[in-house]
């Protein structure tokens, strides 16, 4: 077979490919460029910048810096082409005892983690006066407004105190005097009845409960965020509702712990009052005042009463067993030494008989579980559950109102007052939570059917710090 002869292309060099046509800089050079401040964590003054408590500062330019908490925050985001424009601006109010300040913070790519009360310090190089706009606070609340972009400006920058905060600093709210009222102050229920009306009014409320996030879209066309939450005093309830960035705040808020005193809010008053934040609303989270002590105070004492299912204290009963004094008491003896003594803790035996059970009822309602998570009670035929604000994974326990009243010679206990621990409900409903709520309908209508009017020996410790019975074991 003849040799096939080579064509002429071959005897040269292929020629190179075209490549995309290009100015020379790399992608990392162009958004250095466009992104000119450096990150937060590679940033280092340049300037003397003098620092001022925020009642000091004065209108002008001039390098300042300023520590306070964050009171109020709201989004203003903005649509622009332009790759070098600003998507946004976080207006946020920063205050401390002695003012508070309007920061502009101007955002291009940067999504800065903003939440109420937390600890912030800025450094700027001008300061004016606050515009005069629905969406700027009043000047008698912030007079001076500080805008800066951090991402475009090295001269001007924030820093989050995350990892940094006490918990001390800028506590005290402004205004306030030691030994002396806050200006302003009055009760929910003073509030309801017309004192809406006084200037700069203020209120402190606990929170009660936490409601679902929910989204919806704006008039602009924008998605926007909301949340109800409720809030109480020893006079009345009343209902905040928080929209946008402040929404993300809530997470860090727990029920019956978490005290608010509210500046100026916005209102609506129906069956109760409705509060919401306006632009010269100052929101402080666990201000340092002695009447947000005493209202946590009497949160906690409230929650111990209305909790649906607390859970079982440990180290309460740990000598319960084995302590060589073994008492019998009567439930009339339990009450009258709970109240002869308040602050003492005791221990003994009760012999008492279930007069009730409820465990069909509640296994047909999927409430054979329960348990509370940001203030709203939490029900399923499961022993996992997913809290429907936070999205967390709660651990059920069995739910107490399945016993209906408990009685004996001299007295009766109603239903959901006892705190059973795990052990004390095996051994009265024979199976572990996890067979419970395994078990078909057939199963548990002869459950009830076996422990009704069954009278059992109960091992009990009392604490004032608790408020309730609670069964480390049950014994036929």
């Amino acid at each position: 077979m003849p040799l096939s002869t080579p064509s002429i292309q071959s005897y040269y060099s292929s020629s190179p490919s075209k490549s995309a046509a290009g100015d020379g800089f790399t992608a990392e050079e162009i958004a250095n460029a466009i992104n000119q401040a450096p990150p937060s964590a590679q940033w280092t003054p340049t300037e003397d910048y003098i620092d001022f408590d925020i009642g000091q500062l004065q209108p002008g330019p001039r390098f300042v810096t300023f520590m306070g908490r964050v009171v109020n925050i709201y989004d203003s985001v903005r649509n622009s082409k332009n790759q070098r424009a600003a998507k946004g601006c976080l207006k946020i109010l920063v205050g401390d005892d002695t003012g508070c300040i309007l920061v502009g913070l101007w955002y291009a790519s940067t999504e800065y983690q903003v939440h109420m009360g937390q600890l912030v310090t800025v450094y700027a190089f001008h300061l004016s006066h606050s515009q005069g706009s629905p969406l700027t606070p009043s000047a008698s609340c912030a007079p001076l407004y500080a805008s800066i972009f951090p991402e475009r400006e090295r001269k001007c920058h924030i820093m989050f105190h995350d990892n940094s905060d006490d918990g001390l600093m800028c506590k005290r709210p402004y205004g306030c005097k030691d030994s002396q009222v806050l200006p302003g102050l009055v009760t929910l229920k003073d509030f309801t009845n017309g004192a809406y009306d006084i200037e700069d009014c203020k209120v402190i409320a606990c929170i009660k409960s936490i409601g679902v996030r929910k989204r919806f879209t704006g008039k602009n066309g924008s998605p926007c965020e909301v949340v109800g939450l409720r809030l109480f005093d020893d006079t009345a309830e009343v209902s905040l509702t928080l929209y946008g960035a402040a929404c993300h705040s809530t997470s860090r808020w727990q029920p019956s712990q978490t005290v608010l005193l509210i500046s100026s809010p916005g209102w609506r008053i129906d069956s109760i009052a409705k509060l919401s934040m306006n632009a010269s609303t100052r929101l402080d989270i666990d201000p340092d005042l002695a009447d947000v002590n005493w209202l946590r105070c009497f949160a906690q004492r409230l929650m111990k009463k209305e909790h649906i299912n607390p859970t079982f204290p440990s180290g309460l009963c740990d000598d319960a067993e084995s302590s060589a004094l073994q008492i019998l008491f009567s439930l009339a003896d339990v009450d009258e030494w709970a109240r002869a003594n308040p602050t003492s803790t005791f221990t003994g035996w009760i012999s008492a008989l279930i007069t009730q059970l409820n465990i069909v009822t509640y296994f047909k309602r999927r409430m054979l579980m329960s348990t509370e998570c940001c203030g709203i009670p939490l029900y399923a035929n499961a022993i996992v559950a997913d809290c429907q604000q936070c999205k967390q994974s709660m651990n059920l326990r069995v739910n107490p109102k399945i016993l209906g009243p408990i009685i004996d010679e001299t007295g009766n206990l109603a239903s959901g007052k006892l705190i059973l621990s795990a052990d004390a409900w095996e051994q009265l409903l024979g199976r572990t939570a996890d067979q419970l709520v395994a078990m078909d309908l057939a199963g548990l209508t002869y459950l009830e059917h076996r422990l009704m009017f069954i009278r059992l020996s109960w091992g009990f410790a009392f604490s004032n710090d608790v408020g309730r019975l609670c069964v480390w074991t049950v014994r036929p």
